[in-house]
């Protein structure tokens, strides 16, 4: 006779397998290393367990999943922030690096992550919750706890902000890369006067 588990075990089997992956890359993004994000993704499943048959069916339960994984991971960075003014004594600690510092390192990666470090934190979070992780207006409303109309227009401005962030990056980017060139070529113009005057 075949054995079969419990629905509630089942249950969670099917959510893990499904969801596990993208929770662990939400984790990942909001966490200083691959350790703290391991934690906190078994820290999600954890309260997904105890807390199953509150669960929605359905799509839902992907928004479910990722409120739970923003608020342990929110959790996660306060302790951070409380041992490191603790054993440090310094003053609040912040963490600087890019949404996702193991993404592709070209030139574009690069000014996406400088665009995206210049936006405020609710601004990049919905936009990467939109983007990447390719939640639905109403999937980030309950990820950050807003109403539907909140999250729509909170993503239009994000967007809107990033695209001028980017463009103020890729503007400065630019500049930089025509400064280094007349740097090169004004060099090269002097060594040429300088050669030019030892033949002489």
């Amino acid at each position: 006779m075949a054995h079969h588990p419990p629905p509630q075990a089942a249950r969670f089997d099917e959510l893990f397998a499904a969801y596990s992956a993208q929770i662990f890359a939400y984790c990942r993004m909001r966490s200083r290393s691959v350790v703290d994000a391991e934690d906190a993704l078994a820290e999600v499943f954890l309260v997904a367990w105890r807390r199953l048959d509150d669960i929605p069916g359905g799509d839902a339960a992907r928004a479910w999943l990722y409120a739970t994984a923003r608020r342990v991971t929110a959790n996660q960075l306060r302790s951070a922030r409380r041992s490191a003014s603790l054993l440090e004594r310094v003053s609040v600690w912040r963490d600087d690096r890019a949404a996702y510092d193991f993404a592709d390192t070209d030139e574009t990666s690069e000014l996406v992550h400088e665009g995206l470090k210049r936006l405020k934190p609710i601004d990049r979070e919905v936009l990467l919750l939109a983007e990447w992780e390719q939640l639905s207006s109403v999937e980030i409303a309950t990820v950050t706890g807003c109403s539907d109309t909140a999250a729509r227009g909170r993503l239009h401005r994000a967007r809107r902000r990033f695209r001028e962030a980017f463009e103020y990056v890729s503007a400065r980017r630019m500049q930089a890369a025509m400064a280094h060139s007349l740097d090169l070529t004004d060099s090269l113009t002097l060594a040429g006067e300088a050669l030019g005057e030892i033949h002489d």
